[in-house]
């Protein structure tokens, strides 16, 4: 591909892999937000442990997390941790708290005071629209093997030649 004036794609690939993930990771969490909001049913829970995640979990961040216990509507019970929650005043163990949750997934859960708003989806998202942004930026039709191989620009290219 990198012959007769058409470009590896080499720096393509990656952003639109970027983008690719961002998205993904953006519609996740912005799909658990939504059902959390609009399908979310409430539950009482105690707090069973307090800890500090590892970095390397997937779930959630290296902030502290809590391990609640609580009761779903049906009847089944839910063990589990979370980050989505308001340490104010400070959460412990033994503490009471009430949860919103999935009621097909009720490992799907947060402090009902943690609210639903979608920054981290628009953070992600933004972060998918900026990588497809480079990588349509690369392929844009002024940028040509041979523009690059000189160093210079399709205007400079023209102006060389009046």
């Amino acid at each position: 591909m990198g012959s007769g004036g058409q470009r590896a794609p080499r720096s393509v690939i990656p952003a639109l892999v970027a983008a690719a993930l961002f998205a993904a990771l953006a519609i996740v969490l912005g799909y658990a937000r939504y059902v959390l909001a609009t399908h979310g049913q409430i539950a009482e829970g105690v707090v069973l442990d307090r800890t500090r995640a590892p970095y390397w979990v997937g779930k959630g961040s290296d902030g502290p997390r809590i391990t609640v216990r609580f009761t779903t509507k049906d009847g089944r019970q839910v063990e589990d941790w979370t980050g989505d929650f308001v340490d104010d005043p400070p959460v412990g163990k033994g503490d009471p708290i009430r949860v919103v949750y999935d009621p097909d997934d009720p490992s799907m859960f947060q402090d009902v005071r943690w609210g639903g708003d979608y920054l981290g989806p628009a953070v992600f998202g933004g972060g998918a629209v900026v990588s497809a942004a480079f990588a349509l930026w690369d392929l844009r039709p002024d940028r040509t093997a041979r523009h690059r191989s000189h160093g210079r620009s399709s205007r400079a290219h023209a102006d060389a030649d009046d």
